[in-house]
């Protein structure tokens, strides 16, 4: 049987992932000091790796709240490529179904997103959607006959920041989770499009356009347009629908009752349905320009959705343009009613083929309303960086071979009672006079105890000659932690090299030893990956672009 788990179960973990990022205290841990191939051991699912992992920290950057990024595949607007276009009844995950619009196509400056809504029956792009910032619905129809929506924005200097391995953040000022803090937003559709379905089969349909409305409509709905082509026949239009433009630009709908023609002046009379939904025309409709077609019924649960469709020269409905795209739709139909007069594809004899639609609704709430569901979202971004000021706090020698993601480490209640550093350094300080004797960053001191018996070790990462400091790290090996502390180095024994020379450290010993604020091993390892060894120096300035995957 059919197992299906659903885009939305993805999305909403990911909300669940961000909220507990927001709520919480999460890290970038810079790890596995020993980057020698034979030696070191890959990062593994396991509480030993993550133990090791933990053991070997070298320093922590905190991910910021306004660093965590909702990210979505990056695909760049080119011309000639196909995009897929948004439909209710396909399933879009991993698809192309949305162009970004970079500065080197666009006029703006920046990087827009907009989603696909028509393409053209698959055709190619040729034309980049613009950007009209009065235009209230933001969709736009290009020369290459695709229809676009417009979705946000990034800025150049975001999308250089945040962009990460074919990845792009959601940009613009967005609710994380709109339909919890806003439910009555999305009680239901629009209909946005309406698919053809038999595209290269229907034929048949005819339509009158290019007419001049000469009067003004009246009380009862009769406008009269001027056309030399319109039929004499007697209601050869009725049930058909009259599309209006007035001088202002405003478009109509209404479907035609009951048609005459007048001879004598040439014109046509078309009386049109008035009600509470379809209100008699505005008197600048005179002098606009009218067109008849055959007529879209769409029923369904929602009230509005009005649509014209557009016959090529053959008489084959090619496209469905939406008037109205309605509301509150959960469910749609949508058919194309037979005219009259000139179309029956019952007959024998006939050559009319009919147009069979399907109305494709938005998500609830409309396009733009919900990015991270609309934008099939399972992928998060974590971005940490060292800045120089950082790279200065952190100490600028070694190299490192393993990042991971913590959650909530702890650190000194003392000097962070209630949140954690921004950056922390987690080698220990030893300030001693006898640092000539430490030989070179790389080699291995221990404290031996009265019963000659190994109690502590570490590792010299750095040799600061002008402070007389030796920075120490891999210094969380399987020997006992000292009473109240979360390491084995002790004040009671000196530190000893290879070839056994004696460190001693300065005294009061107590107060030339720096441990780290961080508690060791202490918090959720999330992720650890495995990187190829980066050796950090003066000049070190790296960013941590970390994207995970529900």
């Amino acid at each position: 049987m059919t197992e299906i788990l659903t885009t939305k179960y993805k999305t909403d973990l990911l909300r669940l992932f961000y909220n507990d990022l927001a709520s919480n205290e999460f890290y970038v841990f810079v790890s596995s000091l020993t980057t020698d191939p034979l030696s070191r051991v890959s990062a593994a699912n396991t509480k030993v790796s993550e133990i090791q992992f933990l053991d070997n920290v070298l320093f922590g950057k905190k991910i910021l709240t306004s660093d965590t990024k909702f990210m979505i595949k990056y695909y760049p607007w080119q011309e000639g490529q196909v995009f897929v276009q948004y439909d209710d009844n396909t399933d879009l995950e991993d698809q192309k179904f949305f162009a970004t619009v970079g500065p080197n196509v666009n006029d703006t400056g920046d990087y827009r997103i907009y989603k696909c809504l028509n393409n053209n029956n698959g055709g190619k792009v040729t034309s980049p959607p613009p950007f009209v910032a009065s235009d209230v619905e933001q969709i736009y129809e290009t020369a290459d006959g695709y229809v676009w929506k417009y979705m946000f924005a990034l800025t150049q200097s975001d999308f250089e920041a945040y962009n990460a391995i074919g990845y792009i953040p959601i940009g613009g000022a967005f609710e994380v989770d709109p339909v919890a803090s806003n439910p009555s937003n999305f009680t239901g559709s629009v209909v946005d499009q309406i698919l053809i379905t038999n595209v290269d089969a229907n034929q048949g349909y005819f339509s009158v356009t290019g007419m001049n409305v000469a009067e003004a409509p009246d009380n009862a709905g009769l406008i009269i347009c001027d056309d030399n082509s319109l039929s004499e026949i007697a209601n050869y239009y009725a049930g058909m629908t009259l599309y209006v433009t007035d001088v202002s630009g405003e478009s109509y709908v209404r479907k035609i009752t009951s048609y005459s023609y007048n001879s004598i002046d040439g014109t046509g009379e078309f009386t049109v349905v008035l009600d509470a939904d379809n209100p008699r025309l505005p008197g600048d409709a005179k002098n606009g320009t009218a067109a008849v077609y055959p007529r879209i019924e769409v029923t369904g649960d929602g009230t509005g959705a009005t649509a014209i469709p557009v016959i090529n020269n053959n008489g084959t409905i090619t496209k469905i343009r939406m008037i109205n795209a309605g509301s509150d739709y959960t469910r749609a139909s949508a058919e194309i009613i037979d005219p009259l007069y000139d179309f029956d594809p019952e007959s024998e004899a006939s050559i009319e083929v009919r147009a069979t639609l399907r109305p494709i609704l938005s998500p609830r709430g409309g396009h733009g309303s919900n990015p991270v569901d609309e934008f099939k979202c399972k992928h998060i971004l974590l971005y940490g960086y060292v800045t120089e000021a950082d790279n200065n706090a952190i100490g600028a020698t070694g190299s490192y071979s393993q990042l991971g993601i913590i959650k909530d480490p702890e650190f000194d209640a003392i000097l962070y009672p209630t949140e954690g550093p921004n950056i922390f350094d987690n080698r220990l300080a030893i300030v001693t006079n006898d640092i000539a004797k430490a030989v070179s960053a790389g080699t291995v001191l221990q404290q031996i105890d009265v019963n000659n018996e190994v109690i502590f070790s570490a590792t010299v990462h750095e040799l600061d000659y002008s402070a007389n400091t030796i920075y120490l790290d891999g210094y969380m090996g399987p020997y006992a932690n000292q009473p109240g502390s979360d390491i084995a180095l002790s004040e009671l024994y000196p530190l000893t090299t290879p070839t056994g020379q004696t460190i001693n450290i300065n005294t009061p010993v107590a107060d030339n030893i720096t441990e780290s604020a961080y508690k060791q091993r202490t918090g959720e390892v999330y992720f650890m990956e495995d990187l190829f060894p980066l050796t950090r120096n003066n000049s070190s300035r790296e960013e941590y672009k970390l994207v995970l995957e529900f």
